[in-house]
């Protein structure tokens, strides 16, 4: 389960247990989240859209704790979670060099020779990418499937800084 809170005159809370494409009936602004089991991705927009954060148990009081750029918080989603295995390629459409990965890579630049995903295949697991090394800036979560272009994971730019199988995350390493 997740708790949102909205503090503006009297505080409201909306207890959310599943997937929620539309959070806005419910709380305009979210000043607090906790997160009591498992692991979500909150998104900014409704439909599961705009900027991603990946949070797991804990209690986040302020966005700038989910490392987010606002309080808009209008859609979540639970993660799943399995066994762990991405192929990744530094072209599109699953084509040129390939590195297949089975856990977290800290550094994409320094452990594959290269920055740039520019298509990758989601074999088992969540993965999160992250725009910068050691598992900082904007996150864009993975579940199983084809990705044939980086902009299908939700990524302006094909820069890849570090990788994360979601059940590795910490706490600590998202706030």
């Amino acid at each position: 389960m997740m708790r949102l809170t909205e503090l503006i005159l009297m505080p409201l809370s909306y207890d959310c247990k599943g997937d929620s494409a539309d959070l806005h009936s419910y709380i305009r602004r979210c000043n607090s989240l906790k997160v009591e089991g498992g692991w979500w991705v909150v998104y900014e927009r409704n439909n599961y859209t705009g900027y991603q954060y990946v949070i797991g148990p804990g209690d986040y009081n302020g966005f700038q704790k989910w490392m987010g750029f606002n309080d808009c918080v209008r859609s979540c989603r639970i993660i799943k979670s399995g066994p762990y295995k991405l192929k990744l390629f530094n072209r599109p459409n699953f084509d040129g060099v390939s590195m297949e990965l089975s856990d977290n890579m800290k550094s994409v630049p320094e452990q594959w020779q290269r920055n740039e995903v520019l298509s990758c295949k989601v074999l088992a697991g969540s993965w999160v990418f992250f725009e910068h090394p050691n598992f900082s800036g904007r996150q864009f979560l993975l579940e199983k499937g084809d990705y044939r272009h980086h902009t299908e994971w939700g990524a302006l730019r094909s820069t890849v800084g570090s990788i994360q199988r979601v059940t590795a995350l910490e706490t600590t390493d998202v706030m």
